[in-house]
């Protein structure tokens, strides 16, 4: 099971293709949710079971993702933390694009 961007009812060719990577659910469970409760996160925390979001709520999960970043730099180590960082700058720099309608939907879970 695993993780990930995406727009369900795209409209285009671009939102057809669009798909970021987040995690496994084993690898957000041991490294993304320790981080998302230290910090209180809520958005982030709606990654499992999943969460709809528009342009609406991007600046608030863009935040929490620079959050998680930091604490990620501070608690995870060696393999775990590489990866960590690999999705969460994925998700920082290819989210906004998905917003390229106003009404636009992303899912992420």
């Amino acid at each position: 099971m695993a993780i990930s961007a995406q727009i369900l009812e795209a409209q285009n060719e671009f939102e057809n293709r669009l798909y970021i990577s987040v995690a496994s659910l084993s690898f957000f469970r041991e490294c993304w949710l320790p981080g998302i409760k230290a910090l209180g996160l809520t958005w982030t925390r709606l990654f499992i079971p999943g969460v709809d979001i528009t342009v609406n709520e991007l600046p608030v999960i863009l935040n929490e993702l620079k959050q998680l970043k930091e604490w990620a730099s501070l608690n995870l180590h060696d393999v775990n933390h590489d990866h960590f960082i690999e999705r969460v700058n994925s998700l920082i720099e290819e989210l906004p694009s998905a917003f390229q309608r106003d009404d636009a939907v992303v899912f992420i879970g």
